[in-house]
């Protein structure tokens, strides 16, 4: 009888043990998932983990393919490129509802190729103006100019992140990544910073 009973209680133990565990890891695995679903361009997929709307991100998409497809395909496979590792995964104590994951993101540092992209078309499109190119050639050799310099950026940008989640009807989703400045950053490779900076280095000329 005895041992019955030992038995249900270590059960019952490993049960509660196994729900708490599961508890603390669904926001980890709403970070997985989203970013997963980012690493595949599924955007459809990540709005199912987001709190707000994703459309902003396929509609530039768009807009950079209606201009150059081969630029958009190039940009948008170095930014899906990114590998991670989750770190660590809390829940608030003071509200069950509010979750943090601190991510570890190593992502193509396309800050670099952009500050690039800029020196190379400037010089590119003087050069070829001041030589008579016509408009078209400008444009054509614009564009392989961005596509080298993307093509050339390396995976060297990394940075450990926090996210935030909050759970609504038993559902985690990530906050606002608007609101996440690093985030943000490093799904952009990098770009939010090296635009911050450069407006810094104008604004001080001025």
């Amino acid at each position: 009888m005895k041992k019955k009973y030992l038995l249900i209680f270590i059960l019952l133990i490993f049960c509660l043990t196994s729900c708490s565990k599961q508890e603390t890891e669904k926001p980890g695995e709403t970070v997985v998932n989203f970013l997963n679903a980012l690493q595949q361009q599924n955007y459809a997929s990540a709005k199912a983990y987001y709190s707000e709307n994703l459309d902003n991100l396929p509609n530039f998409k768009n807009k950079i393919e209606a201009i150059s497809p081969a630029v958009a395909n190039e940009l948008f496979n170095k930014l899906a490129d990114f590998s991670y590792t989750i770190k660590k995964v809390e829940i608030d104590p003071n509200d069950k509802n509010k979750a943090s994951v601190t991510v570890s993101l190593q992502c193509y540092d396309l800050g670099s190729a952009f500050q690039n992209i800029i020196l190379d078309y400037l010089k590119t499109d003087l050069e070829m103006t001041f030589d008579g190119a016509k408009d078209e050639e400008i444009i054509q050799k614009a564009e392989e100019t961005i596509l080298a310099d993307i093509s050339k950026s390396e995976k060297t940008f990394r940075q450990a992140i926090m996210i935030a989640l909050t759970k609504e009807d038993d559902v985690w989703k990530l906050d606002k990544i608007s609101e996440n400045r690093e985030l943000l950053n490093a799904l952009s490779g990098n770009i939010i910073n090296t635009i911050e900076e450069i407006n810094n280095d104008i604004n001080t000329i001025k």
